[in-house]
């Protein structure tokens, strides 16, 4: 079991002879690797990071080096930012919507930006420099190295700061002409896209600038899923969970492709937001009336729209066909399952950074 950061023991007094330690370690990739190890198992992630990188640095080919320092290199990166790069549908929208609007000379700000990949395909459509904000550390490194090693040091520079700590002068220079973002989550909103644009367009963007995407919508339909049930905790080994199942992640993620998810009624957008006009955003709630038909329901499943520029769009509606790196998020509802012909009356209500849906018989249901 790992120690919380607080309760290591010795980590103070590790962290205060590590730097002695690097220093005698000098050209010495192994011992740097087995040293970010060691700061990594003390709770020290920031520098673990900083010692593998310069463990990796040294011998990027020494798979001992490579196999010691993984753990550091990767502590703190969410899965996720591998599987958005596999998801070859969202690149290639992304990649058409900047080849669209970006032109020879513009300067680009990049919020989010991961990998790198939306910043390099903003250079190879002509972008002459590309500012890219990846709050993440071990992210931005690898980001900054892997620009380089594609050629684009010159025009791409990572900011390893939020987009709301970046200053025009200092990290722009000037305004930019356009604005790309994907700090797009599975509800839309709990990544912080709203409050990222309602600062950085007022701010940072020219007239006449574009943003990337420029809208987007939550959508939502009665379904039926299967799997929602075995979900659930109640009796294990004769004992009654339920309290504890209080605890368990809500809404349930669903794959888009998921063959068992099936819709009970007709789709209807709960929400919209114009992302190229940088706001304001203030929270909503709006409700929808809608009628289970063709078999029986047991929850409202809801999923992204995103309009990138006019004519590209990216959608992780539920039986597409790739999977989606988005997960459709799954509501059950709390009376269980109804069938077809009960009316439900839907609900979505949104702050700047989250969102929440539920449904409920409505007063008119029969």
């Amino acid at each position: 079991m790992n120690l919380p950061e607080r309760e290591s023991p010795n980590k103070a007094r590790f962290a205060a002879a590590l730097d002695a330690l690097v220093a005698a370690a000098k050209d010495n990739a192994r011992t740097l690797a087995g040293l970010a190890a060691a700061a990594q198992e003390h709770g020290l992630r920031m520098r673990a990071l900083e010692i593998a990188t310069m463990a990796r640095n040294l011998a990027p080919d020494d798979a001992q080096v490579r196999a010691v320092t993984a753990r550091a290199m990767a502590a703190g990166v969410p899965s996720w930012h591998h599987n958005i790069l596999r998801d070859l549908e969202r690149n290639a929208a992304y990649r058409a919507a900047l080849e669209q609007v970006v032109r020879p000379g513009d300067r680009v700000l990049d919020i989010g930006a991961g990998s790198g990949l939306l910043s390099m395909i903003a250079a190879r459509a002509g972008a002459v420099q590309v500012t890219a904000c990846e709050v993440n550390p071990a992210v931005a490194d690898a980001a900054a190295r892997t620009v380089a090693h594609n050629g684009f040091a010159d025009r791409i520079t990572i900011v390893p700061r939020y987009s709301t700590e970046v200053e025009l002068e200092r990290d722009l220079g000037e305004r930019v002409d356009v604005i790309v973002q994907e700090i797009i989550a599975h509800d839309m909103l709990c990544e912080g896209v709203l409050p990222a644009l309602a600062d950085a367009v007022p701010r940072f963007l020219k007239p006449g600038g574009r943003v990337v995407p420029e809208r987007a919508q939550v959508r939502a339909a009665l379904a039926y899923w299967p799997h929602a049930k075995a979900r659930e905790l109640d009796s294990v080994e004769g004992f009654d969970l339920s309290p504890y199942a209080t605890l368990a992640r809500y809404p349930l993620e669903a794959s888009s492709n998921d063959p068992s998810l099936v819709l009970r009624s007709e789709p209807v957008d709960l929400f919209s937001w114009d992302f190229a006009s940088g706001g304001p955003y203030g929270p909503g709630r709006t409700s929808a009336e809608l009628t289970v038909r063709d078999g029986n329901a047991n929850g409202v499943i809801q999923w992204i729209h995103i309009d990138l520029v006019e004519g590209v769009t990216y959608e992780n509606a539920p039986a597409r066909g790739p999977s989606s790196s988005w997960a459709c998020l799954f509501y059950p509802f709390a009376v269980g399952t109804v069938p077809s012909g009960t009316v439900m009356r839907v609900h979505g209500a949104h702050t700047l950074i989250a969102m929440r849906i539920w449904a409920e018989p409505d007063a008119v249901t029969a």
